[in-house]
């Protein structure tokens, strides 16, 4: 299977570190679905718009955020992916450097759904248990 839906993540999350949501939006389908980390309480977010909102939201508490791929996995359609986040709060300016997992399902060149892990662990068995 070729590297296209890996290549899009990429370009996806190297916009996010840029703060350029623009580049995001077209390639992210419109019915697109977002299902947090169960520790951020949020419950599953739907739609493009809602999406997009969902993750500025989240960057705007930072005044610096960095998204780093460190390892990724495709399986048919989806995109197992590791990041290392990193930044600096806005209100406090403590720094940060977490590692979680985003698991993405693609459709046409084309985010459908993510789903977010604060345990990178929980990811892989996700994977395992859907394949």
């Amino acid at each position: 299977m070729s590297q296209e839906n890996v290549e899009l993540i990429r370009r996806v999350y190297a916009a996010m570190s840029a703060g350029n949501a623009s580049a995001v939006i077209e390639s992210v389908d419109t019915n697109v679905e977002w299902v947090p980390d169960r520790r951020v309480g949020a419950t599953p977010i739907r739609g493009r718009e809602s999406v997009l909102e969902f993750f500025t939201d989240r960057a705007s508490m930072f005044s610096q955020i960095e998204y780093e791929i460190e390892e990724s996995w495709q399986q048919d359609d989806r995109v197992l992916v590791f990041l290392r986040v990193t930044g600096r709060g806005a209100a406090s300016g403590a720094g940060f450097d977490i590692r979680i997992a985003h698991l993405w399902t693609l459709r046409e060149g084309m985010l459908v759904r993510g789903e977010g892990y604060g345990d990178r662990g929980e990811a892989l068995e996700a994977v395992r248990l859907r394949a």
